[in-house]
C-alpha cells in the first residue's frame, strides 16, 4: 500500500479519482492544510490484512506456541470463566 501527501486544495480537486485510488489499489493519503496534515484517507478494509484459508498454516507456524505446563494453566483459566458466566439454558440448544 502506497501512501501519498497532497494539499487540500488538490484532494477536492481530484476526490473522485483519489476515492478509486483508495478503493482499487489499496493507496493512502494524507491531506496537508499549510504544512500540517489534517486528515487521512485510507481503504476501509486493507485488502493486504484479508487471509486467505491457504495462508492459515503459515499464520499459525509464525504464531508462539504453548510451553511444557501452559495447556493445564489455559484449561483451568477456561473452566474459571466459565464457572463466573452467567450462563442461561437456551430453549433452541
Amino acid at each position: 500500500m502506497s501512501s501519498h501527501t497532497i494539499s487540500a486544495t488538490q484532494a477536492s480537486r481530484t476526490f473522485s479519482n483519489i476515492l478509486n485510488k483508495v478503493h482499487y489499489q489499496g493507496e493512502s493519503y494524507d491531506i496537508k492544510r499549510g504544512k500540517e496534515v489534517i486528515a487521512k484517507i485510507v481503504p476501509a478494509t486493507a485488502k493486504k490484512s484479508i487471509l486467505k484459508v491457504s495462508e492459515l498454516n503459515k499464520l499459525f507456524k509464525r504464531l508462539p506456541s504453548l510451553e511444557s505446563g501452559d495447556e493445564e494453566i489455559f484449561k483451568k483459566d477456561l473452566e474459571q470463566i466459565r464457572a463466573q458466566m452467567n450462563t442461561e439454558s437456551n430453549p433452541w440448544d
